[in-house]
């Protein structure tokens, strides 16, 4: 196998640093396509996510600067000279420290991992690695325990599935163009990409869970199933997250039967931040569990439920500062 030192002259035509791993503008001479796609994803946008900058002062004085700093080593991790989670970061990843709380374990001047096998064509050394398809590699950052009252365990849910395969999360929220589907919105991307990414997290929240409404004697029953998520939903930030069920029948409206969203409270009641809170509740929908709600029927009332979903609760955004920050709404109606 060729070592990168004898590259050095090959590499330097697609501007890859040798000695201390590519950065990602680096790679992105040569990935053109997928170096735009990481621009506007969660990945190449985790340190300047206006969320993740205005909640992390309020980490530090609610928990400490030990907590800021772990916040900070998911978020800026560093690898290769990138501040954010950039290429290096899953491509020259070859295990971990634990699958949690971002103890990744890169190595540079590794062989790029691939999901496909190497051609011999590459200008530098191309390996299949099982850990880079695997989940332990998301789950090493997508699963968090503390600080303070901050709890994440997406791994733990995946693998209490019978979803759970090697490349399940790739399978879900993967595509070729390194975009990494979810709720979270792709902030200051171009709007072209934002609009792609909105359509793809409404893609995956509909393939998530099914709204339906059956009528059984006399009564309207709103059922909402996590049929297609290897996890919780929401899952990950549930502090921030806000999914939610509205009924309307007839003339009645009833806002909010089902809330999925984690509670945060204090002694006074409920709370915008979990910074704030002494107490949070999940109300995660588990994989393959139901919820139901009731309401009798009238004659000739139609019913109508919509399942809706934001990446961030508006009362956080306001508790932030960021009362003017566009975060889309997802609405699928009832079937």
């Amino acid at each position: 196998m060729r070592g990168l030192l004898a590259l050095a002259g090959v590499l330097a035509g697609c501007g890859v640093e040798t000695a201390t791993g590519p950065r990602a503008e680096q790679c992105g001479t040569c990935h053109q396509a997928q170096y735009a796609q990481w621009q506007g994803s969660r990945h190449g946008q985790s340190t300047s996510s206006p969320v993740f900058t205005a909640l992390l002062p309020r980490v530090e004085r609610a928990w400490g600067a030990t907590a800021r700093a772990r916040c900070v080593a998911c978020h800026q991790p560093g690898h290769g000279g990138d501040e954010t989670i950039g290429c290096v970061s899953c491509h020259q990843a070859i295990g971990n420290r634990g699958d949690a709380n971002g103890a990744l374990v890169v190595k540079l001047g590794a062989p790029i991992a691939s999901r496909h096998e190497p051609t011999g064509h590459a200008p530098h050394e191309v390996a299949t690695r099982g850990f880079f398809t695997s989940a332990s590699l998301c789950g090493t950052c997508h699963e968090v325990r503390g600080p303070g009252h901050l709890d994440e365990p997406t791994l733990t849910e995946y693998r209490a599935t019978t979803q759970a395969t090697d490349d399940s999360c790739l399978g879900c929220h993967f595509d070729e163009g390194h975009r990494f589907g979810g709720l979270e919105p792709s902030w200051g991307a171009p709007p072209e990409e934002a609009t792609s990414a909105t359509a793809r997290a409404r893609v995956l929240l509909e393939k998530a869970l099914r709204l339906e409404v059956v009528l059984v004697n006399g009564a309207w029953t709103v059922r909402l199933t996590n049929r297609g998520a290897a996890h919780g939903v929401p899952t990950g930030m549930t502090s921030l997250r806000d999914v939610w069920v509205d009924v309307k029948v007839g003339a009645r409206e009833f806002p909010r039967v089902m809330e999925l969203g984690a509670r945060l409270e204090d002694e006074a009641g409920v709370v915008a931040l979990i910074t704030d809170a002494t107490r949070v509740t999940s109300r995660s929908l588990a994989a393959q569990a139901s919820r139901e709600w009731t309401v009798p029927a009238s004659p000739g009332e139609k019913i109508e439920a919509t399942l809706r979903a934001r990446a961030v609760r508006e009362e956080a955004l306001v508790a932030l500062g960021l009362d003017g920050a566009e975060v889309p709404l997802l609405e699928v109606r009832a079937r």
